[in-house]
């Protein structure tokens, strides 16, 4: 069902869409300032533009749910069990960006500026203050699972497409975005962290060469890979 031309093409749109908002997302990142102080990070949460950020990164993930709909539709055909697997692992992975993401749109950036500025007694606002970190905190925590089911989902994709004549640009998409969440992994968790700074340049482009291939994928013809001799695919 959803490895049909309207679906496939409904997919690229959304991966285009995502490198568009990632890449605002960047813009946005450039135009804030850094931080002098948890308070003026706090209030620069509910900057207009950082809100706008924010809502259409959370939308964002529901677009990915369908994208993951429409690539494990097409893996469907080819290895039913494991296009199945990987659409869990897609789908834990946007479900917890959501959750992550919906807490932070709606408290940590809407509500608790607020808060802030209407309380006036100093021990109070010293405690909203520390409420941003005990998030991340979490944040960071949940990241682990999150990045695991993401990891596992492109595994699968990478692993189990190969029917049809393009399907080395998904199987390269994927791959490279498993490799890049397997390192960022071990950096986090294992080693580190200690290329954060080399991550965040690389992070845009990384989306580019991901979604990308992604998108032209879907969106070329998806006749059947042609056997080379002795080829059993």
């Amino acid at each position: 069902m959803f490895d049909s031309k309207a679906h496939r093409i409904a997919g690229a749109v959304i991966a285009v869409g995502y490198i568009a908002i990632q890449s605002f997302q960047w813009f946005v990142f450039a135009q804030l300032p850094e931080p002098l102080d948890p308070a003026q990070g706090l209030l620069q949460g509910a900057a207009p533009l950082n809100v706008t950020r924010a809502v259409l990164m959370l939308l964002s993930f529901f677009g990915l749910i369908y994208l993951a709909l429409v690539a494990c539709g097409i893996l469907y055909r080819r290895r039913p069990a494991m296009a199945i697997a990987a659409f869990l692992g897609f789908f834990t992975f946007c479900l917890l960006e959501v959750m992550l993401r919906s807490v932070e749109l709606f408290y940590i950036y809407l509500r608790l500026p607020a808060q802030y500025l209407a309380e006036t007694d100093p021990v109070a606002r010293a405690a909203l203050l520390d409420i941003p970190a005990v998030f991340g905190a979490v944040q960071y925590a949940l990241y682990f699972p999150l990045g695991l089911s993401w990891i596992a989902g492109s595994l699968l994709l990478c692993l189990g497409l190969g029917g049809g004549r393009y399907d080395w640009l998904a199987r390269f998409a994927f791959g490279l975005n498993a490799l890049r969440l397997i390192l960022r992994t071990i950096d986090t968790y294992i080693v580190g962290p200690r290329y954060d700074a080399l991550y965040g340049e690389l992070y845009l482009p990384l989306v580019f060469l991901t979604f990308g291939p992604i998108a032209l994928w879907l969106l070329l013809p998806n006749e059947p890979r042609v056997p080379k001799n002795n080829d059993p695919a």
